[in-house]
Formats: structure tokens, C-alpha cells, sequence
């Protein structure tokens, strides 16, 4: 990890009053502490969502933005995506249900985006984002552990499932990696630690998806030259040796082509699509019901009932899967225009792995492999429709850096 150019160590007081929102959001949608019901019975995190919206907007009427890197096609793709996701909640059957759903997740994706883009341009501001995450890190899997002496659940005291909580350990392990990438022999032993005890709560957790992922990271770090082969296989062989007693300790039910996630997210696929060749410019809203959807559509996965589905569907009201979440709710516009927006900067991340540019003193590593796992596990997760999943996987996104020659400044 290096210095970067240009650092200043003055800053206006509205560029510190920003930066202070954007911990303090960070904060908020880590533990999801304070947590208020704006609209009483709407299940969507609407406080969040507003608290995002105002760091995005201090961020942008800052003076830090003049000095931010951007491309004039990250704000055409920014207001797109806004533009997009408010007419698909307008047009939707549910427009005002809809409508909380978009603003939630553009506030947030765009909030942790432009937030990062403009306040983490320095060295010391990189710094201290790195040393929260990691704080936040240790408390989450500190407090994952305590949840599970207290109810045998690991997101007792955080999340009312699992899942939310295990995805932002994945991406907010971007923090321990960059000390072991590059830290000192004090910070690597830190970060080893509360690692190993972050792969303890997602054993404990019984999310197949959260065991398996951290090791198909690894898989992918060895061809990048991120981790030694003799650390590769010892990381193997202990995930086999694990394996198959976490199977063990997993729920007959669990393991059956009849459960639930099994039958559900694998038809999920064809209706998914079934719904949006009906509504393919806007979608049909988020969350908006799929009842009606059903009557013309026959089942393909040979071990669900077309009753069996229709129930699931009625409870799950999402593809559980992000992305077949934005084809069918948001519509195909919004989802080829997000895919390739998050394609161009994954692949700018990888190059930047190899280069480590100046204008990034965070390990481009240890970017990269979190957002690939959150990535993977988007696939059987609608995880962008949580604010403190999108604010924290865009944040990430807004640090890598842009090509010189098409950086635009304000």
C-alpha cells in the first residue's frame, strides 16, 4: 500500500461534513443501528435509503468532487439507472411498493458509488475507510458468534437471515486482505485471525454458498499469482476435511430436490424470463405480485408442483437470484446496462491488479476478490435489493480507478 499523489491535509468544512455522513451511513447500514419505520408495515429499508441519498447529495455539492476522477459515461450510466428503476416503480401494478424499492436501491448503489468516488481520492481518506471496515469486520463476526452462544443463530443480534449478514462479510473481507496483502507482520496476524474466526460464523450459519465461496476465492486468487500454491492446497484439504461434516449437520430437508431454495431458484431461471418477454422495456416493478404470471406459464423443474411454486412465489416475491431480479422487476434495459457497466470496471479492477495504479493505495486484490464473491453469491441471493449490501459493494466499485485518458474532471 502506497502514498498517493496530491494528498492535502486542509479540507473545507462541507468536504468534512460529507466525508463524516459517509462513515456515519457506513455505520448505520453495517449494524443497521439506528433503525426507524418510516412507513408503518413496508417491509423495504427506506431509512437507510434516504440516509444514503443524503451522503450522495453532500458528496456532490462538496468542493471535494473537483478534484474526483470520473467519465462523463459513469454519469450518463448514473442517471440512466436512476431514470430506469423511478419508471419501472411508476408504471409497475404497485407503483408506491415499487417505487420505495427503486429509490432504495439507487440511493444506495449510486450513494456508495459517487461517495467513493469523491471522498476516497486521498491516501489518509483510503486509510480510514480501510481501518473501519476492518473494525466493523471484527465487531460483525464478534457479534455473529455471540448470536449464535445466545440463539444458535449467527445473525441474531445483526440480520433477520442469514444471508444478509454473510454477504457483507464477503465484501467487507476486502479489509483483512488488504492488511495480509500488505500489511505489517502485527496487522497480517490481525486480519489472519479474525478471518479464520469469519470462516467460523459462516460454517456455523449452515449457508452452503457462504462455506463454499471463500474457498472458490482462493481458486481464483492462485491463478493470479495472490496466493501460494503450498497455502492453496492447505485451504483446500481443510475445506474437504470440513466439508462433508457441515453437510452432515445440515437439515435432511435441507439437502432434497424438493426443498424449497432448490426447486425455487432453479425454475426461477424460465419464469423469470417468462415475465419479463411480458413487460421488457420497465419490468414489472419490484416486488410487484407474479400471480398473474403463472396462469400461461408451465413448470420445467420436474420436482415442484405448479401449486408448490405458485405458494413460494407468493412469499418469496423475488427471483431470489439479483440479477434475474433486475430482467424481470426492472426490465431488460436496466439489467444490459448495469451487467456491462459492472463488466468494464471489474475488468478495468483486474488490470489495476496487475498495474497497481498511483490513484489507488488499497491493494486492487483485495477489491477485487470480495466483489467476485458477492458476485457469486448474487446468484442465489437478490443481494443489491438490501441497501447495506448495495451501498457497500458500490462503495467498492467507486475506488477503482479510471483510465487517464478518459478521466473528465468537474
Amino acid at each position: 500500500m502506497k502514498l498517493l499523489p496530491g494528498d492535502r491535509p486542509e479540507e473545507p468544512l462541507s468536504s468534512r461534513v460529507a466525508w463524516i455522513l459517509f462513515c456515519g451511513v457506513s455505520l448505520q447500514l453495517a449494524f443497521l443501528q439506528p433503525y426507524v419505520v418510516v412507513v408503518p408495515g413496508e417491509r423495504t429499508n427506506i431509512f437507510s435509503g434516504i440516509l444514503c441519498c443524503i451522503a450522495l447529495i453532500a458528496a456532490l455539492s462538496s468542493p471535494a468532487r473537483h478534484t474526483a476522477r470520473w467519465s462523463r459515461p459513469e454519469i450518463v450510466i448514473s442517471v440512466s439507472l436512476a431514470v430506469l428503476a423511478a419508471l419501472s416503480g411508476i408504471l409497475s401494478d404497485t407503483p408506491w411498493l415499487s417505487s420505495y424499492r427503486s429509490f432504495v436501491l439507487i440511493a444506495s448503489a449510486l450513494g456508495g458509488f459517487w461517495c467513493s468516488r469523491i471522498l476516497l481520492r486521498s491516501t489518509e481518506r483510503q486509510k480510514s475507510f480501510l481501518w473501519l471496515c476492518m473494525a466493523i469486520f471484527v465487531v460483525m463476526v464478534g457479534l455473529g458468534l455471540l448470536g449464535y452462544v445466545l440463539d444458535r443463530q449467527v445473525n441474531h443480534l445483526l440480520d433477520a437471515n442469514p444471508h444478509p449478514m454473510a454477504n457483507r462479510l464477503l465484501i467487507l473481507s476486502f479489509a483483512p486482505l488488504a492488511y495480509l496483502l500488505e500489511g505489517g507482520a502485527a496487522a497480517r496476524i490481525m486480519a489472519l485471525a479474525s478471518v479464520g474466526l469469519c470462516y467460523i460464523v459462516f460454517f456455523l450459519s449452515q449457508l452452503r454458498s457462504a462455506v463454499i465461496i471463500p474457498v472458490v476465492a482462493c481458486l481464483i486468487a492462485f491463478p493470479m499469482r495472490l496466493i501460494r500454491l503450498k497455502y492453496l492446497l492447505a485451504i483446500v484439504a481443510i475445506f474437504i476435511v470440513i466439508a462433508p461434516f457441515f453437510i452432515s449437520r445440515l437439515p435432511v430437508t435441507h439437502l432434497g430436490k424438493e426443498y424449497e431454495p432448490a426447486y425455487y431458484r432453479a425454475e426461477s431461471y424460465p419464469f423469470s424470463w417468462h415475465v419479463a418477454t411480458k413487460h421488457p422495456f420497465f419490468g414489472i416493478g419490484m416486488r410487484s405480485p407474479r400471480d398473474k404470471y403463472l396462469e400461461d406459464y408451465q413448470i420445467k423443474y420436474p420436482y415442484v408442483t405448479k401449486e408448490k411454486f405458485a405458494d413460494s412465489t407468493d412469499r418469496v416475491v423475488t427471483s431470489e437470484n439479483t440479477f434475474l431480479t433486475f430482467i424481470s422487476d426492472v426490465g431488460m434495459p436496466f439489467f444490459l446496462l448495469y451487467t456491462v457497466s459492472l463488466i468494464i470496471l471489474l475488468t478495468r479492477l483486474v488490470r489495476a491488479v496487475k498495474e497497481q495504479p498511483s490513484d489507488l493505495y488499497l491493494p486492487a486484490a483485495a477489491l477485487l476478490l470480495p466483489l467476485v464473491a458477492a458476485l457469486v453469491h448474487f446468484q442465489t441471493f437478490d443481494g443489491l435489493m438490501y441497501p447495506q449490501l448495495a451501498w457497500y459493494f458500490h462503495a467498492l466499485l467507486g475506488l477503482v480507478p479510471v483510465p487517464a485518458v478518459r478521466s473528465q474532471e468537474s
